[in-house]
C-alpha cells in the first residue's frame, strides 16, 4: 500500500530526530522541535522510545508544553507528566485556554488539579469549575469560555482602546458580547 505524503513527512522528521539525537547535540533538535507544531511534537513524542522521550521532552519549548500535552496519547501523557515537577505542571497549564485547560486537569492527580487551580485567578478558575461541571463531551464540557463582553453603556472608542491595550484576542475572536451588569447576554 503507497504511503501518503504525510506519513512520509511524519517518518522524514522522526528520522531527522532521530539523527540529531544520535548526534549527541540538543541543539539540531531543538531547531528540528521549534520548526513544529505542538500537535507534531507530540506524534514524534509518541513515536520514540522512553529514554528518548524524556530527552526530546526536556528541549520542548515550556511555552509549547501544555500544547503538546493535549496531544499525546493518555498513556505518554501521563509518563510526562509524572516526571514534571508541580511548578512544571502548573506553567504548562498556564497558557491553555479553559476548555482544554478542563481536559488536562482531568487527567492530572487530584494534589496537582488542586495547585493548578489554586495558581489561578479567581475568574479563571471559576470558568474552569464551571467547565469542568459539564460532562467532557458535552456542548459545556466543549465550549471556550474566553470571550469579550461588554456593557450596553461602553462606547465603541472606549472597547477599541480597551483591546488595544489587551494586547492580545482570545482565539477565533469574532464576536463582542453585551451583556447587563449580572452578565446576561443582551445582543
Amino acid at each position: 500500500m503507497a504511503e501518503t505524503a504525510e506519513q512520509q513527512t511524519a517518518e522524514h522528521r522522526l528520522e531527522r530526530l532521530r539523527d540529531a539525537l544520535d548526534s549527541g547535540r540538543l541543539v539540531p533538535v531543538r531547531r528540528i522541535l521549534k520548526s513544529l507544531h505542538p500537535a507534531e511534537i507530540a506524534r514524534l513524542l509518541e513515536s520514540l522510545p522512553h529514554h528518548e522521550r524524556e530527552v526530546v521532552w526536556g528541549v520542548v519549548d515550556v511555552d509549547d508544553q501544555g500544547e503538546v500535552l493535549l496531544h499525546v496519547n493518555d498513556e505518554v501523557r501521563a509518563a510526562l507528566i509524572q516526571g514534571m515537577s508541580p511548578e512544571d505542571v502548573i506553567a504548562a497549564a498556564r497558557d491553555l485556554d479553559i476548555d482544554d485547560l478542563a481536559d488536562f486537569v482531568d487527567d492530572l492527580p487530584e494534589t496537582l488539579t488542586e495547585q493548578v487551580l489554586r495558581s489561578m485567578d479567581l475568574a479563571n478558575r471559576q470558568a474552569l469549575e464551571k467547565v469542568m461541571s459539564y460532562a467532557p463531551d458535552t456542548a459545556g464540557g466543549l465550549t471556550n469560555t474566553d470571550t469579550v463582553t461588554i456593557r450596553p453603556d461602553v462606547t465603541l472608542d472606549v472597547v477599541l482602546r480597551y483591546l488595544r491595550l489587551r494586547g492580545s484576542m482570545p482565539d477565533h475572536t469574532d464576536v463582542i458580547y453585551v451583556v447587563d451588569r449580572y452578565g446576561r447576554f443582551i445582543g
